[in-house]
């Protein structure tokens, strides 16, 4: 996938409107190995299975950046062999990447 297709496919997750007003998203703006993504974020190996995530793209969506402590965001993981969102994760952190990633305009 190219990183352009990804970004549309994440704009169609994305419901408008509602509480998805005013949300933030980031981007890691290149394809990550799973081996990788498990060294930054060690959760990941326990949600992934190895045989079906090989390269993904990362995105992080914050539902409500006015808040400073942990509260609800999503982590959206996509596929680059399949094209689909392969997991779309309700966490109350910031990746351990987040300081890698990129602002995305939905």
């Amino acid at each position: 996938m190219t990183f352009a297709e990804v970004v549309e496919l994440v704009r169609e997750t994305i419901p408008k409107g509602g509480r998805y007003q005013g949300i933030k998203a980031y981007i890691l703006p290149r394809r990550i190995a799973f081996e990788a993504l498990c060294t930054t974020e060690p959760w990941a190996k326990f949600v992934l299975a190895e045989e079906v995530a090989h390269q993904l793209w990362v995105v992080f969506i914050d539902e409500a950046p006015e808040q400073d402590e942990d509260h609800r965001c999503r982590l959206i993981l996509v596929d680059d062999d399949i094209a689909e969102v392969l997991m779309d994760l309700s966490i109350h952190f910031q990746p351990n990447m987040f300081q890698d990633m990129e602002p995305l305009s939905l």
